[in-house]
């Protein structure tokens, strides 16, 4: 339960943040709304509805990262080293955002980071759970390389869009606030990323692929605290 609470803490602060953004609500209403609806939706929709947005929102948010990674990469003719070069170029800190950074002080750190990463992901309630939508352990075993495939691809994707932030939106008046930070805060950075390289049409399906992301993850977390009060608590 301890573990349930303090992912949806995380994902609600991602969804206000959001749809504060989007909508130029206040933070505080932005998580309640969001709230409120996703206790409608997992009311009424169940497991059934939270396997089907999960599945959905897999497709398009692979399908929306590529396409911005894409357009990144299409601006510097698909040249990687084109694009670190002009990273290290306009960030303030040169070429040292090509380090290794500076949270890990050691090699310990890094493996053990390493091994929350990949243990810590796979033990969440809400993926856990998934292990009871397929038919026998073949299909769990061969849903897991599938997903550990897709999850890796992702990965890579992240390098290019993270760069990409860097050179598209670092001292772009458009999308930093008057404290010369980054509007909605870096969380936002993919999402601003897309309208600085897709327009405004790319922006709003990120945005609403965003949304459906922090859906298909509060709806499953919602669905596991609910089963582990109803069995270990109530009953």
């Amino acid at each position: 339960l301890t573990t349930v609470a303090l992912y949806l803490i995380a994902q609600m602060v991602g969804a206000g943040k959001l749809i504060e953004v989007l909508f130029h609500l206040p933070y505080s209403s932005a998580v309640v709304i969001v709230g409120v609806l996703m206790i409608i939706y997992v009311t009424f929709g169940g497991m059934l509805a939270t396997t089907w947005v999960q599945l959905i929102k897999a497709v398009l948010l692979l399908c929306g990262a590529t396409l911005v990674a894409f357009l990144v990469m299409a601006h510097f003719n698909f040249s990687i080293s084109a694009l670190f070069g002009k990273a290290v170029e306009v960030h303030s800190k040169g070429a040292d955002i090509m380090k290794p950074g500076t949270m890990l002080h050691d090699p310990i750190s890094a493996i053990s980071l390493g091994l929350a990463l990949m243990f810590g992901t796979a033990g969440l309630p809400h993926i856990l759970m998934r292990f009871f939508t397929v038919k026998d352990a073949k299909q769990a075993n061969r849903s897991v390389v599938v997903a550990t495939g897709f999850i890796g691809y992702f990965y890579i994707l992240t390098f290019i869009i993270g760069f990409g932030a860097i050179v598209f939106l670092t001292g772009n008046a458009e999308y930093m606030g008057a404290d010369g930070k980054l509007i909605g805060g870096n969380n936002m950075a993919a999402v601003q990323l897309a309208g600085a390289v897709g327009g405004s049409a790319l922006l709003g399906f990120i945005a609403a692929v965003a949304f459906a992301t922090i859906l298909a993850v509060v709806s499953g977390l919602t669905l596991a605290g609910a089963s582990a009060i109803s069995h270990d608590l109530y009953a």
